[in-house]
């Protein structure tokens, strides 16, 4: 009688295992968020020994520091994907809907900006002030541009860039002014207002 032959699982590699830990915290961050996402979450998802994750990293903040670090680019990848060019209307427009569609299709950032707004700890303030130190060329930029006019850009970006922070977070629980964001009607709504906006800002009387 022969014997049958045990299929072997084929060994993972380390990249095969620091991609699983990975998709496995996305996986429960997006279940649970940021602040409920425990080891044993992880290490279960991701179908590893507890060694396996300690052998990486010391503890969940220590992952978290390097787990976050891919959001530390992530305005400035947005802002890089704008026209290109001079501190211009049109590029700062661009900037400003990128946001907010790169806002809307990346559920991982959200759940991040969450976890910062309702927990100021070590990692959420790393992850913010990193995010701000990657804002200031562009803020800069535009700074010099209306610097002889009595508009405070940076004022005006903080409250624009805050309420798509906000509008995008908001959008799962309700409209927001009878503007549903999820609708195409209702983005384009928010788009187009952004534009306008933008326009009005170039073109204040004086503003040159």
């Amino acid at each position: 009688m022969n014997e049958k032959k045990k299929t072997r699982k084929a060994r993972r590699t380390k990249a095969d295992i620091e991609k699983a830990i990975n998709e496995a915290a996305r996986s429960t961050i997006m279940e649970k968020g940021f602040a409920q996402t425990t080891i044993l979450d992880i290490i279960k998802k991701a179908k590893i020994e507890p060694a396996t994750f300690y052998k990486r990293y010391k503890n969940l903040e220590d992952f978290y520091n390097n787990f976050t670090h891919q959001f530390d680019y992530w305005f400035s990848d947005t802002v890089k994907h704008s026209t290109s060019g001079a501190c211009s209307e049109e590029r700062y427009s661009n900037i400003l809907k990128g946001l907010l569609r790169g806002l809307g299709e990346s559920p991982l950032m959200q759940e991040l900006l969450r976890w910062e707004v309702s927990d100021a700890n070590d990692i959420t303030k790393h992850t913010a002030q990193n995010r701000e130190l990657h804002t200031l060329p562009l803020v800069g930029g535009y700074e010099e541009t209306f610097k002889n006019t009595s508009i405070d850009i940076n004022a005006v970006s903080a409250l624009l860039t805050a309420g798509i922070y906000y509008l995008t977070l908001h959008s799962p629980c309700a409209p927001f002014c009878g503007i549903d964001i999820n609708t195409e009607e209702g983005f384009k709504r928010i788009e187009t207002s952004l534009e306008k906006l933008t326009h009005i800002l170039f073109n204040l009387q004086g503003w040159k």
